[in-house]
């Protein structure tokens, strides 16, 4: 009788115990996620956020998010009463294993690595890359995600845009805009030069990067190819450029020479046809 009195006492401390140590490991939990948050959160507002990229901010926050929470789970795992050594030991057999399924993972992480360092872009960018293109709004640890102009979200891997050529659209403030004008083959060449050059002359949105240049650069079946350079800036490329195919035929017209027969217009460059 006293050795089960003696079993159900130790019983019952070791039930309190545990529950003791999984009440307490709940309550580091909660606490521990809020900490996690309230860390991020100061990095993001501190002095030294301020003073990086955001596409740094939100790949450096993501680091720090992973880190602590992993810190947060061994520290759950210790006061459960699971040895440390047990730990080290048990996340050294598995490094490997998982460090081969990850490959992927690891190369994003070393892409996103790279992308900070040489920064071809930062959020708020319009880039083409790897077949896909549009506004960068995030880059994580892993993935960098852009939104296109139609509106839909498109998440590529990190380790692809690093290896893959990138075109910045945004790099630069200026842009050049071409804009292909045939006319028939008995058009006089000075008089189209001159129209296209006074309707691109007064268009205020035409900046004074280069002057703007009507060139003859092909000819075709029974017909003379134009081409209209001007430059202005990046936002207002589009609409600019939707004008300008608008006005060339009516300033054409007015110069006695039409658009000729069977002409075809394409709009080259990229598809951000909504910026």
């Amino acid at each position: 009788m006293e050795i089960l009195k003696g079993l159900l006492s130790r019983l019952s401390e070791t039930a309190v115990s545990v529950v003791g140590r999984i009440i307490f490991a709940c309550v580091i939990y909660v606490v521990g996620r809020q900490l996690v948050k309230l860390v991020k959160r100061m990095f993001e507002r501190s002095r030294a956020a301020r003073t990086l990229q955001e596409s740094a901010v939100g790949f450096i926050s993501s680091c720090i998010n992973i880190v602590a929470n992993l810190v947060l789970l061994l520290t759950i795992v210790s006061v459960l009463g699971v040895p440390m050594t047990s730990i080290v030991a048990l996340l050294g057999s598995a490094g490997l294993a998982i460090g081969l399924a990850l490959q992927g993972g690891l190369s994003n992480f070393a892409g996103g690595v790279m992308i900070l360092i040489f920064r071809p872009f930062d959020v708020g960018d319009y880039i083409v890359t790897s077949g896909v293109e549009g506004t960068v709004t995030k880059v994580s640890v892993f993935y960098t995600t852009l939104l296109t102009p139609d509106n839909r979200q498109i998440v590529v891997p990190n380790s692809t845009v690093s290896n893959e050529t990138i075109t910045n659209v945004s790099a630069e403030d200026e842009r050049r805009l071409d804009v292909a004008v045939s006319v028939p083959a008995s058009a006089d060449i000075k008089t189209v030069q001159k129209a296209l050059l006074s309707l691109a002359g007064e268009d205020e949105r035409v900046t004074a990067h280069e002057p703007p240049a009507a060139r003859l650069v092909g000819y075709s079946a029974g017909a003379y190819n134009f081409e209209l350079r001007v430059w202005c800036k990046n936002e207002v490329y589009w609409d600019l450029k939707f004008d300008l195919l608008l006005k060339v035929p009516e300033r054409l017209a007015e110069s006695g020479v039409g658009i000729a027969k069977n002409a075809v217009v394409v709009l080259t460059d990229t598809k951000e046809t909504g910026k």
